[in-house]
C-alpha cells in the first residue's frame, strides 16, 4: 500500500512539474515563406531552409524559463475550431499537429528556441507540421499542452507580406520584420524606431547630434567641476573646524593645568585645591559648631617646690676607699 501511494505521489508530482514547464513555452516568431514547399528545384533558395534544403513557412517556439523542459507531445495548429471547450480532447488532437517524442531536439534548455516547419509534410521528421500557413491572410497560431485541453499560448498574425515574419520583441509587443531581418532560432530585435528615423530625417548631416552630444558632455564636466569644488570647500571647512575645536580643547586643558599649578605652588603650598578647601571647611565647621567649651582665658596653674629639681639627687654617693691589710701568718 505504501509503495502504491509513493508511485501515485511521484506521478502526480511529475505531471505537475511537466505542466508547469509546459506553460513556459511561448510562440516567438512566425514566418511566411516566399514559396510553398514543394519538391521542385524552385523551392531551393537561400535563407533558412529545412533538412532537405527547401524553404518553408515556420513557427518558432521559445522556452522562456531558466531551466530545461521538454516540448514533446504538445500540439500546434491554426484551426480556430479547437477553441470549442465542449469538444472532446481526442477529437481536438485530430485537428492539431502533435510534436512527437524521441527527438533530443525537443528538449529545450533555458531561453532556447526551436523552429517547426509548417509545410504539411510530417513524414520528413519531427520538426515538420501537418499544415501550411496562408499567404496574404491573417491567421492565429495556437499552442496546446500535451493533454490537448490547456492552451499554452496563441498569437494573432496579421496578413504578412511574402518572405516576412511576425516576431515577439518584448512581452506582448510584436513587430513585422522584413525578409532580411528575420531571426530564426535567435533572439528577436526591433530594427526601427520612429523617433530615431524622424531625427535622422531632420538632421541628415548629424550637426544637431554633434552639438547635442558636446553640450551634454560639457554640461556634465561643468557639473562635476562645481560638485568637486563645493565638495572640496566643504571638506576643507570641516577640517578647519575640527582643528579649531581641537586647539580650543587643548587651550582649555592647558589653562586648567596652569591654574592647578598656580594653586598648588603658591596658594596651597603644594596641596591640591580640593583638599585645601576641604580642610578649611572642616576647620570652620568645628570652630562655629560649638564643639569646645568656652574658657575664661585665666591661667590657674601654681608653682610648687619639689625635690625633683634638686641637682644633688642627680649624682651618686661618693664611694669610700679601703686599704688592703695583709694578714701575717
Amino acid at each position: 500500500m505504501k509503495k502504491l501511494l509513493s508511485v501515485i505521489s511521484f506521478l502526480v508530482a511529475s505531471s505537475a512539474a511537466f505542466a508547469q514547464g509546459a506553460h513556459d513555452f511561448k510562440i516567438n516568431e512566425v514566418y511566411v515563406a516566399t514559396h510553398s514547399c514543394c519538391d521542385s528545384a524552385s523551392c531551393k533558395q537561400p535563407g533558412y531552409v529545412d533538412e532537405y534544403g527547401q524553404a518553408a513557412s515556420w513557427i518558432e517556439i521559445e522556452n522562456t524559463s531558466y531551466s530545461t523542459h521538454e516540448i514533446r507531445n504538445c500540439f500546434v495548429t491554426i484551426n480556430p475550431t479547437v477553441l470549442d471547450k465542449d469538444m472532446p480532447a481526442p477529437q481536438r488532437e485530430k485537428l492539431m499537429s502533435a510534436i512527437p517524442a524521441g527527438d533530443p531536439r525537443t528538449s529545450l534548455s533555458a531561453k532556447q528556441r526551436i523552429t517547426f516547419f509548417a509545410d504539411g509534410h510530417v513524414n520528413r521528421g519531427t520538426l515538420h507540421l501537418n499544415f501550411t500557413l496562408p499567404v496574404g491572410e491573417p491567421f492565429t497560431v495556437y499552442l496546446f499542452d500535451g493533454n490537448a485541453v490547456d492552451l499554452l499560448d496563441s498569437v494573432s498574425v496579421p496578413a504578412l507580406p511574402v518572405g516576412s515574419s511576425y516576431a515577439r520583441i518584448s512581452g506582448d509587443e510584436w513587430q513585422v520584420l522584413d525578409a532580411d531581418k528575420v531571426t530564426p532560432n535567435a533572439p528577436n530585435i526591433a530594427y526601427h524606431n520612429n523617433k530615431i528615423q524622424e531625427f535622422k530625417e531632420k538632421d541628415p548631416h548629424g550637426i544637431a547630434m554633434t552639438l547635442m552630444c558636446m553640450g551634454v558632455v560639457f554640461s556634465c564636466l561643468i557639473l562635476l567641476f562645481v560638485f568637486f569644488h563645493i565638495f572640496g570647500w566643504a571638506m576643507n571647512r570641516a577640517a578647519k573646524l575640527a582643528r579649531v575645536r581641537a586647539i580650543r580643547a587643548i587651550h582649555e586643558k592647558a589653562e586648567k593645568v596652569v591654574e592647578m599649578a598656580k594653586q598648588g605652588t603658591t596658594e596651597t603650598k603644594g596641596i591640591e585645591i580640593e583638599t585645601y578647601a576641604a580642610v578649611i571647611g572642616l576647620a570652620l565647621h568645628e570652630y562655629f559648631g560649638g564643639t569646645h567649651d568656652l574658657e575664661s582665658g585665666i591661667l590657674t596653674i601654681q608653682q610648687t617646690h619639689t625635690t625633683w629639681a634638686d641637682k644633688s639627687h642627680e649624682l651618686r654617693t661618693t664611694p669610700q676607699h679601703h686599704q688592703a691589710v695583709e694578714l701575717k701568718k
